[in-house]
Protein backbone atom coordinates (compact mmCIF):
# COMPACT_ATOMS: atom_id res chain seq x y z
CA UNK A 1 0.00 0.00 0.00
CA UNK A 2 1.09 3.16 -0.95
CA UNK A 3 0.61 6.41 1.68
CA UNK A 4 1.18 9.79 -0.23
CA UNK A 5 1.70 12.80 2.74
CA UNK A 6 2.06 16.70 1.96
CA UNK A 7 2.96 19.32 4.61
CA UNK A 8 1.61 22.58 5.13
CA UNK A 9 -0.10 25.60 7.50
CA UNK A 10 -3.35 26.74 7.02
CA UNK A 11 -2.19 28.86 4.83
CA UNK A 12 -1.26 26.78 2.14
CA UNK A 13 -4.26 24.27 2.16
CA UNK A 14 -5.62 25.30 -1.23
CA UNK A 15 -2.25 24.12 -2.73
CA UNK A 16 -2.31 20.90 -0.51
CA UNK A 17 -6.18 19.86 -1.42
CA UNK A 18 -5.49 20.93 -5.22
CA UNK A 19 -2.51 18.53 -5.00
CA UNK A 20 -4.25 15.62 -3.19
CA UNK A 21 -7.37 16.02 -5.95
CA UNK A 22 -4.90 15.47 -8.82
CA UNK A 23 -2.87 12.75 -7.06
CA UNK A 24 -5.95 10.55 -6.79
CA UNK A 25 -7.71 10.93 -10.38
CA UNK A 26 -4.57 9.37 -11.23
CA UNK A 27 -3.69 6.87 -8.50
CA UNK A 28 -6.74 6.05 -6.99
CA UNK A 29 -5.33 2.87 -5.07
CA UNK A 30 -3.18 5.29 -3.06
CA UNK A 31 -4.01 6.87 0.27
CA UNK A 32 -3.21 11.09 0.67
CA UNK A 33 -2.85 12.65 4.08
CA UNK A 34 -2.11 16.44 5.24
CA UNK A 35 0.51 17.38 7.61
CA UNK A 36 -0.61 20.26 9.29
CA UNK A 37 2.08 22.30 10.55
CA UNK A 38 -0.42 24.37 12.40
CA UNK A 39 -3.11 24.44 14.81
CA UNK A 40 -6.14 24.14 13.36
CA UNK A 41 -8.48 27.27 13.54
CA UNK A 42 -11.85 27.81 14.61
CA UNK A 43 -13.04 29.63 11.60
CA UNK A 44 -11.68 26.85 9.34
CA UNK A 45 -14.34 24.25 8.29
CA UNK A 46 -12.09 21.01 7.88
CA UNK A 47 -15.15 18.64 7.20
CA UNK A 48 -15.26 19.89 3.74
CA UNK A 49 -11.90 18.99 3.14
CA UNK A 50 -11.84 15.49 1.94
CA UNK A 51 -8.86 14.35 3.59
CA UNK A 52 -7.47 13.43 6.88
CA UNK A 53 -5.62 16.24 8.65
CA UNK A 54 -2.73 14.99 10.72
CA UNK A 55 -1.86 18.18 13.28
CA UNK A 56 1.79 18.80 14.27
CA UNK A 57 1.29 18.52 17.68
CA UNK A 58 -0.40 14.98 17.42
CA UNK A 59 2.31 13.23 16.02
CA UNK A 60 4.95 12.61 18.74
CA UNK A 61 7.88 15.10 18.57
CA UNK A 62 9.53 15.53 22.04
CA UNK A 63 11.38 18.85 21.11
CA UNK A 64 8.58 20.23 19.33
CA UNK A 65 8.34 23.38 21.61
CA UNK A 66 11.97 24.05 20.99
CA UNK A 67 12.00 23.78 17.54
CA UNK A 68 8.69 26.43 16.43
CA UNK A 69 10.65 28.52 18.91
CA UNK A 70 13.99 28.01 16.89
CA UNK A 71 12.67 28.44 13.34
CA UNK A 72 10.60 30.43 10.99
CA UNK A 73 7.53 29.47 8.90
CA UNK A 74 9.86 27.52 6.02
CA UNK A 75 12.27 26.03 8.53
CA UNK A 76 9.57 24.59 10.30
CA UNK A 77 7.44 23.13 8.06
CA UNK A 78 10.50 21.25 6.25
CA UNK A 79 12.02 20.27 9.69
CA UNK A 80 9.30 18.28 10.71
CA UNK A 81 9.09 16.05 7.64
CA UNK A 82 11.28 12.66 8.40
CA UNK A 83 8.87 13.27 11.95
CA UNK A 84 6.14 12.39 10.17
CA UNK A 85 7.65 9.86 7.72
CA UNK A 86 8.44 7.85 11.00
CA UNK A 87 4.67 8.41 12.22
CA UNK A 88 3.07 6.88 8.94
CA UNK A 89 5.67 4.06 9.15
CA UNK A 90 5.02 3.61 12.68
CA UNK A 91 0.69 4.10 12.66
CA UNK A 92 0.21 3.51 9.44
CA UNK A 93 0.99 -1.19 9.03
CA UNK A 94 -0.42 -2.32 5.79
CA UNK A 95 1.84 0.95 4.35
CA UNK A 96 5.23 -0.30 2.55
CA UNK A 97 5.89 3.25 0.20
CA UNK A 98 5.77 6.83 1.78
CA UNK A 99 5.78 9.57 -0.68
CA UNK A 100 6.09 13.11 0.34
CA UNK A 101 5.13 15.99 -2.04
CA UNK A 102 5.21 19.74 -1.66
CA UNK A 103 1.74 20.95 -1.81
CA UNK A 104 2.73 23.06 -4.40
CA UNK A 105 2.62 19.90 -6.72
CA UNK A 106 0.36 19.02 -9.84
CA UNK A 107 0.05 15.79 -10.83
CA UNK A 108 -0.60 14.47 -14.40
CA UNK A 109 -0.29 10.43 -14.68
CA UNK A 110 0.41 7.68 -12.80
CA UNK A 111 3.06 6.79 -11.33
CA UNK A 112 4.28 4.02 -13.02
CA UNK A 113 7.75 4.27 -13.09
CA UNK A 114 8.53 5.60 -9.34
CA UNK A 115 6.03 2.07 -8.57
CA UNK A 116 8.58 0.14 -10.25
CA UNK A 117 12.02 2.16 -8.87
CA UNK A 118 10.58 0.99 -5.42
CA UNK A 119 10.39 -2.32 -6.12
CA UNK A 120 14.63 -2.37 -5.86
CA UNK A 121 15.60 0.65 -3.73
CA UNK A 122 14.19 1.80 -0.20
CA UNK A 123 15.24 5.94 -1.12
CA UNK A 124 13.96 7.63 -4.41
CA UNK A 125 15.35 11.57 -4.42
CA UNK A 126 15.15 13.72 -7.39
CA UNK A 127 18.30 16.16 -8.62
CA UNK A 128 17.51 19.92 -9.36
CA UNK A 129 18.88 19.40 -12.96
CA UNK A 130 20.87 16.80 -14.84
CA UNK A 131 22.85 19.32 -17.51
CA UNK A 132 24.73 22.06 -17.39
CA UNK A 133 22.95 25.99 -16.70
CA UNK A 134 25.26 28.14 -18.90
CA UNK A 135 23.82 31.43 -18.25
CA UNK A 136 24.27 34.04 -14.96
CA UNK A 137 19.93 34.38 -14.03
CA UNK A 138 18.82 33.46 -11.10
CA UNK A 139 19.03 30.50 -10.16
CA UNK A 140 22.74 29.40 -10.92
CA UNK A 141 24.73 26.15 -10.47
CA UNK A 142 26.26 27.49 -7.25
CA UNK A 143 22.79 28.62 -5.74
CA UNK A 144 22.42 24.84 -5.77
CA UNK A 145 25.24 24.22 -4.08
CA UNK A 146 24.77 25.91 -1.15
CA UNK A 147 20.94 24.70 -1.76
CA UNK A 148 21.68 21.29 -2.28
CA UNK A 149 21.52 19.17 -5.50
CA UNK A 150 18.17 17.52 -4.82
CA UNK A 151 14.71 18.81 -4.30
CA UNK A 152 13.00 17.88 -1.23
CA UNK A 153 9.24 18.79 -2.74
CA UNK A 154 9.46 15.06 -3.29
CA UNK A 155 10.69 12.22 -1.70
CA UNK A 156 10.25 8.25 -1.36
CA UNK A 157 10.58 5.82 1.14
CA UNK A 158 10.11 2.17 0.72
CA UNK A 159 9.77 0.64 4.31
CA UNK A 160 13.76 -1.38 5.42
CA UNK A 161 16.47 -0.92 7.10
CA UNK A 162 17.97 1.77 4.79
CA UNK A 163 15.04 3.96 5.02
CA UNK A 164 15.04 3.63 9.14
CA UNK A 165 18.51 4.56 9.23
CA UNK A 166 18.35 7.43 6.97
CA UNK A 167 15.36 9.12 8.92
CA UNK A 168 17.26 8.24 12.71
CA UNK A 169 20.03 10.19 11.43
CA UNK A 170 18.17 12.95 9.29
CA UNK A 171 15.80 13.54 12.61
CA UNK A 172 18.22 13.98 14.55
CA UNK A 173 19.98 16.96 12.46
CA UNK A 174 16.37 18.50 11.61
CA UNK A 175 16.28 19.22 15.51
CA UNK A 176 18.46 22.02 15.82
CA UNK A 177 20.23 22.04 12.33
CA UNK A 178 17.20 23.00 9.51
CA UNK A 179 18.00 26.59 9.51
CA UNK A 180 18.52 29.22 6.30
CA UNK A 181 21.61 29.62 7.19
CA UNK A 182 23.73 29.69 3.94
CA UNK A 183 27.26 30.64 5.57
CA UNK A 184 26.89 27.63 7.54
CA UNK A 185 25.97 25.01 4.91
CA UNK A 186 22.22 25.07 6.11
CA UNK A 187 19.08 25.46 4.14
CA UNK A 188 16.25 23.58 5.55
CA UNK A 189 15.87 19.92 5.30
CA UNK A 190 17.16 19.62 1.82
CA UNK A 191 20.75 20.58 2.28
CA UNK A 192 21.44 17.33 4.13
CA UNK A 193 19.97 14.57 1.76
CA UNK A 194 23.16 15.50 -0.44
CA UNK A 195 24.89 12.94 1.77
CA UNK A 196 21.56 10.51 1.30
CA UNK A 197 23.53 8.52 -1.30
CA UNK A 198 27.13 8.23 0.48
CA UNK A 199 25.77 7.49 3.99
CA UNK A 200 22.98 4.86 3.12
CA UNK A 201 22.48 2.15 0.61
CA UNK A 202 19.56 1.43 -1.76
CA UNK A 203 19.39 4.89 -2.90
CA UNK A 204 17.87 5.88 -5.97
CA UNK A 205 19.03 9.11 -7.79
CA UNK A 206 15.68 9.28 -10.53
CA UNK A 207 16.44 11.19 -13.21
CA UNK A 208 12.95 10.65 -14.93
CA UNK A 209 12.04 14.14 -16.61
CA UNK A 210 8.81 13.92 -16.13
CA UNK A 211 8.78 13.61 -12.03
CA UNK A 212 9.65 17.49 -10.37
CA UNK A 213 9.34 19.34 -13.35
CA UNK A 214 9.99 22.60 -12.32
CA UNK A 215 11.41 26.36 -13.13
CA UNK A 216 14.50 25.16 -12.04
CA UNK A 217 15.41 22.37 -14.96
CA UNK A 218 13.30 24.39 -17.77
CA UNK A 219 16.55 24.72 -19.26
CA UNK A 220 16.70 21.05 -20.36
CA UNK A 221 13.10 20.47 -20.26
CA UNK A 222 10.22 21.34 -22.52
CA UNK A 223 6.25 20.64 -22.78
CA UNK A 224 5.45 19.45 -26.04
CA UNK A 225 1.97 19.21 -24.78
CA UNK A 226 0.34 19.16 -21.50
CA UNK A 227 1.19 15.11 -21.17
CA UNK A 228 4.65 15.17 -22.55
CA UNK A 229 8.41 16.43 -21.81
CA UNK A 230 11.30 16.32 -24.12
CA UNK A 231 14.95 16.21 -23.10
CA UNK A 232 17.36 15.43 -25.50
CA UNK A 233 14.92 14.79 -28.23
CA UNK A 234 13.41 11.89 -26.14
CA UNK A 235 9.62 12.20 -25.44
CA UNK A 236 8.23 11.36 -21.32
CA UNK A 237 5.57 11.69 -20.39
CA UNK A 238 5.05 14.61 -17.14
CA UNK A 239 3.85 12.90 -13.98
CA UNK A 240 4.01 16.05 -12.08
CA UNK A 241 4.98 19.40 -12.14
CA UNK A 242 6.15 21.37 -9.06
CA UNK A 243 4.72 25.08 -9.37
CA UNK A 244 7.05 26.99 -6.39
CA UNK A 245 7.26 30.53 -6.51
CA UNK A 246 3.85 30.65 -8.24
CA UNK A 247 0.48 32.26 -6.74
CA UNK A 248 -2.56 32.91 -8.34
CA UNK A 249 -2.81 36.20 -7.13
CA UNK A 250 0.60 37.45 -9.23
CA UNK A 251 -0.25 34.91 -12.46
CA UNK A 252 1.87 36.82 -14.79
CA UNK A 253 5.33 35.42 -12.66
CA UNK A 254 6.41 32.05 -13.22
CA UNK A 255 8.10 31.83 -10.01
CA UNK A 256 9.29 34.84 -7.53
CA UNK A 257 12.71 32.64 -7.20
CA UNK A 258 13.72 32.87 -10.56
CA UNK A 259 14.32 35.67 -13.41
CA UNK A 260 15.47 33.05 -16.42
CA UNK A 261 12.38 32.36 -17.58
CA UNK A 262 8.73 34.10 -18.51
CA UNK A 263 6.04 32.91 -19.56
CA UNK A 264 6.70 35.42 -22.65
CA UNK A 265 9.93 33.12 -23.42
CA UNK A 266 8.23 29.82 -22.37
CA UNK A 267 4.64 29.70 -24.20
CA UNK A 268 5.21 25.99 -23.75
CA UNK A 269 3.98 26.06 -19.74
CA UNK A 270 1.10 29.07 -20.26
CA UNK A 271 -1.69 26.44 -20.00
CA UNK A 272 -0.12 24.55 -17.20
CA UNK A 273 -0.23 27.21 -14.97
CA UNK A 274 -3.06 28.76 -16.33
CA UNK A 275 -4.84 25.36 -15.55
CA UNK A 276 -3.38 25.49 -12.16
CA UNK A 277 -4.51 28.95 -11.23
CA UNK A 278 -7.54 28.15 -11.63
CA UNK A 279 -7.71 24.92 -9.66
CA UNK A 280 -6.11 26.70 -6.53
CA UNK A 281 -8.61 29.73 -6.79
CA UNK A 282 -11.83 26.91 -6.77
CA UNK A 283 -10.11 25.55 -3.96
CA UNK A 284 -10.53 28.94 -1.86
CA UNK A 285 -7.10 29.98 -2.45
CA UNK A 286 -7.48 34.14 -1.81
CA UNK A 287 -9.55 32.51 1.96
CA UNK A 288 -6.83 30.15 2.92
CA UNK A 289 -3.73 32.49 1.69
CA UNK A 290 -4.46 34.58 4.56
CA UNK A 291 -4.56 32.55 7.53
CA UNK A 292 -1.54 33.38 9.63
CA UNK A 293 0.02 30.54 11.27
CA UNK A 294 -0.44 29.68 15.24
CA UNK A 295 3.54 29.01 15.43
CA UNK A 296 4.53 31.77 14.00
CA UNK A 297 2.00 34.13 16.05
CA UNK A 298 3.63 32.56 19.15
CA UNK A 299 6.94 32.90 18.89
CA UNK A 300 6.48 36.60 17.73
CA UNK A 301 4.79 36.78 20.85
CA UNK A 302 7.80 35.45 23.07
CA UNK A 303 10.35 37.42 21.06
CA UNK A 304 8.60 40.62 21.90
CA UNK A 305 7.91 39.91 25.59
CA UNK A 306 11.92 38.41 25.35
CA UNK A 307 12.52 42.13 24.31
CA UNK A 308 10.45 44.14 27.13
CA UNK A 309 12.33 42.05 29.50
CA UNK A 310 15.16 42.73 28.51
CA UNK A 311 14.32 46.53 28.11
CA UNK A 312 12.84 46.20 31.91
CA UNK A 313 16.73 44.93 32.88
CA UNK A 314 18.77 47.83 31.48
CA UNK A 315 18.45 50.20 34.63
CA UNK A 316 19.81 47.24 36.58
CA UNK A 317 22.75 46.27 34.50
CA UNK A 318 23.34 49.86 34.69
CA UNK A 319 23.88 50.43 38.20
CA UNK A 320 25.96 47.21 38.44
CA UNK A 321 28.28 48.39 35.56
CA UNK A 322 28.53 51.92 37.65
CA UNK A 323 29.19 50.12 40.67
CA UNK A 324 32.24 47.90 39.02
CA UNK A 325 33.76 51.19 37.89
CA UNK A 326 33.83 53.15 40.72
CA UNK A 327 35.52 49.98 42.63
CA UNK A 328 37.84 50.07 39.97
CA UNK A 329 38.76 53.30 40.18
CA UNK A 330 38.77 53.66 43.71
CA UNK A 331 41.35 49.98 43.76
CA UNK A 332 43.77 51.28 41.37
CA UNK A 333 43.53 55.60 43.23
CA UNK A 334 42.61 56.64 39.16
CA UNK A 335 42.44 60.69 38.97
CA UNK A 336 38.99 60.56 37.18
CA UNK A 337 39.66 64.52 36.44
CA UNK A 338 42.61 63.36 34.00
CA UNK A 339 40.91 61.06 32.27
CA UNK A 340 37.74 63.24 31.65
CA UNK A 341 40.23 66.40 30.79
Amino acid sequence: MVLVFTLCSNNYLAQAITLGNSLLVYNPDYIFKIGLVDRSSDTINYTNIPFEIIEVESIGIKAFDDMFKRYNLTELNTAVKPFYFNYFFKNELKVNYIIYLDPDILVYRPFIELDQILNENEIVITPHFTTPINDDKLQEENDFLNAGLYNLGFMALKKGEESQKLLKWWAKRLDKKAYINLAKGMFTDQIWINFAPLFFDKVHIFRHPGYNMAYWNMHERILVNAEQVVKNNIIYPLVFFHFSGFSPLKPDILSRYQNRYSFENRIDIIDLFKEYSEKLLNNNFTEFINYPCYYLIEKQKLEQNAYQNFKKSIPVYKRIFRGLILRFIKLFNINIEYYIQ
